[in-house]
C-alpha cells in the first residue's frame, strides 16, 4: 500500500530545513521575513504552528546532538561525507530558492516591489547556508577552529592505533610516517580545490 503524499507536511519539512539553515541567528520571526523577501506566501502563525506540531526545536536539539556526537566518533572521512550532505541539502535550497527567484524575476509586478536591500539579503543567505554546508566560515574563530578540530581528530586517530605497538622506538616511526602522510594527503586536498 502506497502512502499518499501530505504536502502540508512537505511545506513544513521544506521549511524546517530552511529555518535549520540559519543558524546561528535562527528565529520563526526572521524565517518569516526571509521567506517573505523570497516571496514566499505564509503566515508567522501558520509557521508557529508548523514549529509546534512538528517539533522542530526538538528537532533541531536533535539534529545538533547527532552532529556533535558524529564529529565526536566519526573519522575524518565521515565527518568530510556529512559535510558533502549537508552541501547538496543547501545547494538544493538554493536552486529551489533561484526558482522563486526566476518566477519572480518573470514578473514585473512583483520584481517591482522588491527594494535593492531585499535582494542582496536573499543572494546573502544563500551565500551563508552555503558556506556554512561546506564547512567554511568568514569567523576567523571558526575557522580556526575548524581546521584544528579536523587535525586533532586526525592526530587523536593515528595516536591512538599506534600506540599499540610496544617498542618506543618502532612507535615513534610509525607514528611519525603517519604524520607525514597525513600532512601530505592533506596539502593534496589543498592543491585539489585549488585547481
Amino acid at each position: 500500500m502506497s502512502r499518499r503524499a501530505d504536502p502540508a507536511r512537505e511545506r513544513a519539512e521544506l521549511l524546517f530545513f530552511v529555518y535549520y539553515q540559519r543558524r546561528p541567528d535562527r528565529s520563526l520571526k526572521g524565517l518569516h521575513a526571509d521567506l517573505k523577501t523570497m516571496g514566499v506566501s505564509i503566515s508567522l502563525a501558520t509557521i508557529k504552528r508548523h514549529s509546534k506540531k512538528y517539533r522542530w526545536q526538538e528537532r533541531i536539539a536533535d539534529l545538533d546532538a547527532e552532529v556533535r556526537q558524529q564529529q565526536s566518533q566519526c573519522g575524518v572521512e565521515d565527518v568530510l561525507a556529512m559535510n558533502e550532505r549537508h552541501t547538496q541539502l543547501a545547494r538544493a535550497l538554493q536552486g529551489a530558492g533561484g526558482s522563486a527567484l526566476q518566477r519572480l524575476l518573470a514578473s514585473e509586478t512583483r520584481l517591482g516591489d522588491l527594494k535593492a536591500a531585499d535582494i542582496a539579503r536573499l543572494v546573502e543567505l544563500g551565500l551563508r547556508a552555503e558556506r556554512r554546508a561546506v564547512g567554511a566560515s568568514s569567523d576567523r574563530r571558526e575557522i580556526a577552529t575548524e581546521i584544528w578540530n579536523d587535525v586533532v581528530i586526525s592526530v587523536m586517530q593515528i595516536f591512538t592505533e599506534i600506540n599499540q605497538e610496544p617498542d618506543p622506538d618502532v612507535r615513534s616511526q610509525r607514528f611519525a610516517l603517519r604524520i607525514d602522510r597525513l600532512v601530505d594527503a592533506r596539502l593534496a586536498k589543498v592543491a585539489e580545490k585549488g585547481d
